[in-house]
């Protein structure tokens, strides 16, 4: 699962270059996510073992377990990427492996006080305030914040030497079945309030140790010794600290919802225990398409991160565009299930939670639409990773405003709709900001092809799902998904995307190095 880097061939087009390298680190990307997604059998397991209540309050102490690792890790989980990739890239590997172990031990430093901090902290504000949620040993699951820290700050130095392999196996292998093993285990046993606080805990720090080992051997094997300077742990932190609070406040962004709605319950129009509990589910299932993304992030951080500093800089406009069109084409039939089916999807978690389909609906536009918007996340942090932290501010804001003025008047339909305000203010931030800082703005014609194939799938679908009923939705679920294939094979690949896919079958034949250097592209 290593992605090894390849002189592209003389003259080769950027868009094919690094696309080549994109869509090979993407391919093995895939099967982390896709071991990950057996995570979601954990929360379905939680919904249907515990019920609607006990979904809601383990959705609010995770938030807040989420929150809080951003501080414990202090944006060396981003950071890390572009610190070592760049010292890879100059043939330094040993000053690659002395930053990976800086980071590692100035999270640890950070993390262990926060936990031994937080824990009473919050078990005390929680039996003062009357804070069901944080009841009953919950708080616990803070226990987990050492293993993030250590987890995804490794995950993030193996991806900057393009090894997948890492997070496929602390992340989709161990810690996926080591939650949901403790979990049942913990059932099995008697001890149902805490149980999704154990396998948290027990699963993140699994992760940590697995993460770590595999993260010093792909490092070890970066050879190189060529001193490009010593970046000092203060310097290092320099750079990750706008990161921590970027990170920090995109969490809260993210997290924002469900943390304003847990406030609201009891005291808004249809807020209950009950439908807190849906809608959390509606935003585990919402949240679920950014993932979509993450098959891309590992490889295209790196990648973007060389490009930038390469002597052919302006092409990284080219670069980009091929993973934003990748994403968004991968995005818009999820948008498109979840517009035309979210009662049947939300069904699966028992029958009560169908009363969350206008949520879901809801919140996977907005989730749609800020992973794509990311991508440009992602760039900003290469060059000014400091306006991300500004976007985020900005986004929490108006979904603040927003959440406090429609909560109180449409309930949860208020939180979601507060969502949709948030993410796109900060989209509109993000795409304004690439031209100021790069010179250019976003490929947008690249994207006509999978907008056009949407358009022409969503009509005949939507008049299907105006039968009502489950099954309506499902039909109009499966007519969408299959015009949106036909769609496609009618207005073809892009040039780029061609070639690309020409190389790597080349490469899966063992042929690579005989290519023929690629024509000219056209554009269309």
């Amino acid at each position: 699962m290593r992605e090894t880097v390849e002189a592209p061939p003389a003259g080769e087009h950027p868009a094919v270059a690094d696309g080549y390298h994109l869509a090979r680190g993407a391919v093995a990307n895939l099967l982390v996510l896709l071991a990950a997604n057996f995570r979601g059998v954990f929360t379905f397991l939680i919904a249907r073992v515990l019920g609607q209540a006990a979904l809601g309050r383990f959705g609010l102490v995770f938030a807040t377990t989420e929150l809080l690792s951003k501080v414990g890790m202090l944006g060396l989980d981003s950071g890390i990427v572009p610190l070592v990739a760049q010292r890879v890239a100059a043939g330094d590997g040993t000053e690659s492996r002395r930053l990976f172990h800086r980071a590692i031990l100035c999270a640890v430093a950070v993390s262990v006080p926060l936990t031994l901090a937080a824990v009473p902290t919050i078990a005390w504000l929680a039996d003062a305030g009357s804070l069901d949620a944080y009841s009953g040993g919950m708080t616990i699951m803070l226990l987990a914040l050492p293993g993030i820290a250590v987890a995804r700050i490794s995950t993030g130095a193996s991806r900057a030497v393009r090894s997948m392999s890492s997070e496929f196996y602390s992340r989709g292998i161990t810690e996926t079945w080591v939650t949901t093993g403790v979990f049942v285990i913990a059932i099995a046993l008697g001890i149902r309030d805490v149980a999704p606080a154990l396998a948290i805990v027990a699963g993140t720090t699994a992760a940590g140790v697995v993460a770590f080992v595999l993260a010093a051997r792909a490092l070890a094997r970066v050879g190189g010794s060529v001193a490009t300077g010593h970046r000092s742990t203060a310097s290092m932190l320099r750079f990750s600290m706008p990161i921590a609070g970027s990170s920090l406040v995109n969490v809260l962004v993210m997290q924002l919802d469900v943390l304003l709605l847990g406030a609201f319950v009891g005291r808004a129009p249809g807020v209950t225990v009950e439908t807190f509990g849906v809608f959390c589910a509606a935003t585990e299932i919402a949240g679920g398409m950014r993932k979509v993304r993450q098959v891309f992030d590992p490889i295209f951080a790196p990648v973007a991160a060389t490009r930038a500093a390469s002597a052919s800089r302006a092409s990284l406009r080219e670069t980009v565009a091929g993973p934003g069109r990748w994403v968004l084409s991968a995005q818009l039939p999820l948008v498109g299930v979840l517009l035309l089916a979210s009662g049947a999807v939300l069904s699966l978690y028992g029958p009560g939670f169908r009363q969350g389909a206008l949520w879901l609906a809801l919140l996977g536009l907005a989730h749609g639409a800020n992973s794509f918007a990311g991508l440009v996340e992602t760039l900003l942090m290469i060059e000014r990773p400091a306006l991300n932290l500004v976007n985020a501010v900005a986004t929490v804001a108006a979904q603040l405003v927003a959440g406090l003025v429609l909560i109180p008047r449409f309930g949860a339909t208020g939180a979601a709709l507060a969502m949709c305000l948030g993410f796109t203010v900060q989209g509109v931030l993000r795409f304004a900001e690439v031209r100021r800082v790069f010179g250019w703005s976003w490929p947008w014609a690249s994207l006509r092809r999978p907008l056009a194939a949407f358009a022409i799938a969503l009509g005949p679908a939507f008049v299907v799902r105006l039968l009502g009923g489950l099954a309506g939705e499902v039909l109009a679920a499966g007519l969408f998904l299959a015009l949106y294939a036909g769609a496609w094979t009618l207005l073809g690949a892009e040039p780029a995307d061609r070639e690309v896919w020409r190389r790597l079958m080349a490469a899966r034949r063992g042929v690579t190095a005989g290519l023929d250097s690629p024509g000219p592209l056209t554009r269309q």
